[in-house]
């Protein structure tokens, strides 16, 4: 290798787009090789039905008013879908993907404010190798967007923490204001928890209790509140959703009579050391460290365990506890381990000891796990004629014998969020059957496109209908009896269903058959 080249990776700059161009490599490979997963369907199906009404203020779940989360997370995966051509796998994560990678960058620049540039690089090197951050990152969903925005209010404050002026403020705010809009007020919340021990410090609140900070509070609460009155102003008039009445119910009356989602009080005891491997043991052992020394601990590292503290407190007070919530503590865990580690090696160092405990290895082994298990193995089991997106494209194979693909229409019954986007035709949107539907479960075909014509009031051609079902068992399809004058096709098993011999849930499609006119 170039001596030159290497030269320029050991100095800051070529170790920052090092970690960055690895970090990219671990997010991107592989990533439109997997199927849908978790809750990525609900933000597919929400997305896609946005872009097929053209109704960007009402989101809808199957057909259904769905205001589980504020609008600004479909908006960036329609608008992604909108730049890339339609609504797939890369426009539908890139958000999150990008978030991620942000985040990392984020918590190099944050190492390098705190303590030193060592330490940064470090920390970024950990959290682009935790193996269930860059999991998450990695599905489409508001959780990483968050992530990210918590650190960027986090970093911009430690920019300026004594600084007063209205543009500081402003922009804090925003960050705090952008980040609510993507989850819920923890975006909020997370910053203010974690900075409130550095505030609280040396009476520090007293110098930001002033008119431009109350004015920056107002314009960020006017720019958050502005995609609700969006949508009650533009939005459907019967929606019978109010995006604010959720915003409610989400964060405040889950937080203290969940309905849902309820873990024991200790799953962040066991989730946040699972959630930052393989770099647990070195987190835990700094903040042993640190604790066991606290009155020499540098003053940066105590408000670091101060703000972890308190993170870890309101997570575990909420009644709605989850493994994956605990990822905003992720970032600021593997930070405290950066510290540690950093300051063991420069310990060693002046012992006469530069070998170090080689961290480079550690650190290229598990990039390398992350790559192969992430970028290829979970790809390969979604892989092999089977599957999901397979069934969309034997569907789409056979429909298209008959007419164009956009002139067919959806019938979706009782089924699972992620098959509309693989069988988008950017014709009319999708009609979902809910499960507790009277549809016919025998007769024949005429029967269900009179129940249908019924049902949705709408004229249908049974000629240019795809009637699609969820299954649990093939030989007991409810819709069985479309086989008299339809074409049936089921999904496949996949690598992975084949490899573990797993009995996996399935689709069947029925699609009307070709008449003869001769």
């Amino acid at each position: 290798m170039n001596k030159s080249f290497i030269r320029f990776l050991k100095s800051d700059q070529g170790a920052l787009l090092l970690l960055l161009g690895v970090s990219a490599l671990l997010l991107l490979f592989g990533l439109g090789a997997r199927e849908l997963w978790g809750a990525e369907t609900r933000w597919a199906n929400i997305a896609l039905q946005m872009l097929q009404t053209g109704d960007y203020f009402d989101p809808y779940l199957k057909g259904m008013p769905y205001y589980d989360k504020p609008l600004p997370s479909y908006w960036l995966i329609t608008a992604t879908a909108h730049l890339m051509g339609g609504l797939g796998h890369w426009s539908l994560r890139l958000s999150s993907v990008i978030a991620a990678w942000l985040s990392i960058w984020l918590v190099y620049l944050i190492g390098g404010q705190l303590y030193d540039k060592g330490t940064g690089l470090m920390a970024g090197w950990f959290l682009a190798t935790t193996f269930f951050f860059v999991f998450w990152a990695r599905v489409a969903t508001a959780d990483i967007l968050t992530v990210c925005g918590v650190l960027a209010a986090i970093w911009w404050y430690w920019r300026g923490p004594d600084d007063t002026r209205l543009s500081r403020y402003s922009v804090f705010f925003l960050i705090l204001a952008l980040t609510s809009l993507f989850k819920g007020l923890i975006g909020f919340i997370l910053p203010g928890l974690m900075l409130l021990p550095h505030l609280l410090g040396e009476g520090r609140w007293k110098n930001h209790l002033n008119r431009r900070m109350c004015l920056a509070m107002l314009v960020a609460g006017v720019f958050y509140m502005v995609p609700f009155m969006l949508s009650q102003r533009y939005g459907a008039p019967a929606y019978g959703e109010s995006g604010l009445g959720l915003v409610f119910r989400e964060n405040v009356v889950r937080f203290f009579k969940p309905f849902d989602n309820i873990g024991p009080i200790y799953t962040y005891l066991l989730y946040l050391p699972v959630y930052t491997l393989p770099w647990a043991p070195c987190w835990i052992l700094g903040l042993w460290v640190a604790v066991r020394n606290w009155k020499h601990t540098e003053p940066n590292i105590r408000w670091l365990i101060q703000g972890l503290a308190l993170l870890f407190l309101f997570f575990t007070a909420s009644g709605s506890r989850r493994s994956y919530y605990v990822l905003p503590l992720v970032p600021f865990a593997q930070l405290l381990a950066a510290w540690w580690v950093t300051r063991r090696m420069a310990e060693r160092q002046a012992a006469g000891n530069v070998s170090g405990p080689g961290w480079t290895k550690g650190i290229a082994g598990a990039a390398g796990f992350l790559f192969l298990i992430l970028g290829i193995v979970y790809p390969w089991t979604n892989s092999g004629g089977g599957g999901v997106m397979q069934f969309s494209r034997d569907v789409r194979a056979q429909a298209i014998k008959t007419a164009p693909w956009n002139e067919w229409r959806m019938v979706l019954v009782d089924v699972d969020n992620k098959l509309p986007m693989y069988l988008q035709n950017h014709g009319s949107p999708f009609y979902y059957v809910p499960p507790e539907s009277d549809i016919p479960q025998t007769g024949d075909s005429a029967a269900l496109m009179a129940w249908l014509e019924k049902q949705s009031g709408e004229t249908w051609n049974p000629e240019r209908t795809i009637i699609v079902e969820q299954y649990e068992d093939i030989k007991q399809l409810p819709l069985d009896y479309l086989t008299a004058d339809h074409q049936l096709i089921t999904t496949k098993p996949n690598n992975g269903a084949r490899l573990f011999h797993a009995h996996e849930s399935g689709s069947a499609a029925f699609i009307p058959n070709v008449k003869n006119d001769g």
